[in-house]
């Protein structure tokens, strides 16, 4: 191969390297931000930030250089499931989220805090996890029910000052659950149950009253009647015991008239066999079947005196 030949290759191959390099250094100098992103240049070579974060773009600069990237929109910090001591020492369990976003103004000296967002977003997420504890501590175990959104509040106010401290901002909270320890939640819905019965028995407590002042006044009355229809019973039953006591000693009065009548010597003046014997055909004549008898003759009757 002649002399010129290959000068003409060493050209063609001379310029191939240089436009590939040249190539190669454009692309190493172009950088772009996406819409949701800011980021600060950061030359690799020299180890030197840049003063101004940048926002979406195609930027140029050194060769070699690149960009810390933060995210430019709100990212979800999520806690599942955080078990913290309330002010009783009782364990709460809490599904806790919110929205939280670096302040761009502060990019560079963020950077410098913290190396890059993954080291910044761990920094944020402890510190998150103590503000949670930090206000979980200042609420007993009712008050998590009773004044849930007062400690929503609290959880804000503690991240809030914390998170001043680290430039970033805190919006969109939500305590998505609390979750109190399952032998406390049985015996709050124990005294719950127990409370409404409590209230049932004491809403039913004058109808009770009245159904036992009732039942009571009944019985009273009732037992009144019995009394009555008793003592009505017993001066039916006395007045007619005495009826018939008078009756019977009415008619034994008669009888015994007649008897004396018979015996009087101013009556019939039967002897003591004649009387008897009259006794005797009286009770035959009163028998109601036939009387086989063997008596002697009645005494004959005599109005003469001998």
């Amino acid at each position: 191969m002649s002399s010129n030949s290959r000068c003409c290759i060493g050209v063609i191959v001379a310029i191939g390297v240089g436009l590939a390099l040249i190539i190669g250094l454009v692309s190493t100098s172009l950088k772009k931000l996406d819409s949701d992103e800011v980021g600060i240049k950061y030359n690799t070579i020299q180890k030197t930030l840049d003063g101004e974060p940048k926002l979406e773009g195609l930027y140029t600069g050194p060769p070699g250089y690149e960009f810390i990237v933060f995210p430019n929109t709100f990212t979800t910090m999520t806690f599942n499931r955080l078990d913290c001591l309330n002010a009783e020492g009782v364990t709460i369990t809490l599904n806790v989220e919110y929205q939280y976003k670096a302040q761009p103004k502060d990019i560079k000296k963020i950077i410098l805090d913290f190396k890059d967002f993954d080291n910044y977003k761990k920094v944020l997420e402890t510190t998150g996890e103590a503000s949670l504890h930090e206000a979980c501590s200042h609420f007993n175990t009712s008050q998590f029910q009773t004044e849930r959104g007062a400690f929503q509040e609290e959880i804000r106010t503690a991240l809030q000052k914390r998170y001043v401290d680290l430039m970033c901002i805190v919006t969109d909270l939500q305590v998505n659950n609390i979750a109190r320890p399952s032998l406390y939640e049985s015996a709050i819905r124990s005294k719950e149950r127990a409370r409404e019965d409590i209230k049932v028995a004491k809403s039913e407590e004058p109808r009770r009253l009245t159904e036992a002042d009732t039942e009571i006044l009944q019985a009273e009355t009732q037992g009144k009647i019995i009394m009555n229809k008793a003592e009505s019973n017993a001066r039916i039953r006395n007045n007619k015991a005495t009826a018939e006591a008078e009756a019977i000693r009415a008619e034994f009065q008669k009888e015994a008239e007649a008897y004396a009548f018979l015996l009087n010597s101013n009556g019939l003046g039967l002897t003591q066999e004649g009387f008897i014997s009259y006794l005797g055909s009286r009770v035959i004549a009163a028998a109601k079947q036939p009387v086989y008898i063997n008596l002697g003759t009645p005494a004959k009757t005599s109005y003469v005196t001998p």
